[in-house]
């Protein structure tokens, strides 16, 4: 059974210190280039995502790259998570990511189907 923060099959975005993460961390970087080459591991902890976001080439990069390989990981079902640093609030019908006294949207990134899941310090997201 998928513990919190850990749902197959999704992204799971995660409060750092919130939810136990995985030992195998990659930057958000990396993770770009692994789904370049259809290499995501089965389970993988994605670091640097606050910072990512304040970058527009790389949240972009992010973005294409994470829709471009949608299909291929629905049907290999790896467990992503992405631990962040801040806080999640709520805008509207959207969540941001609150960080060094700024919001940046989490929607840019990973589209408008967030779901937030149990005390606010974890959101899902499809593939």
């Amino acid at each position: 059974m998928a513990g919190p923060g850990q749902i197959p099959g999704r992204y799971n975005l995660v409060i750092e210190g919130a939810y136990e993460t995985f030992e195998h961390q990659i930057p958000v970087e990396e993770f770009v280039q692994r789904l370049k080459e259809d290499d995501v591991p089965d389970s993988v902890s994605v670091v640097g995502l606050s910072e990512a976001l304040s970058e527009e080439d790389l949240a972009n990069e992010l973005a294409h790259e994470m829709d471009r390989r949608a299909n291929d990981l629905e049907y290999q079902s790896p467990t992503v998570q992405f631990v962040v640093e801040g806080s999640f609030h709520r805008s509207g019908k959207t969540y941001d990511l609150r960080y060094e006294d700024g919001l940046h949207s989490l929607q840019q990134v990973f589209g408008p189907q967030l779901e937030r899941k149990e005390d606010g310090k974890w959101l899902v997201a499809p593939f």
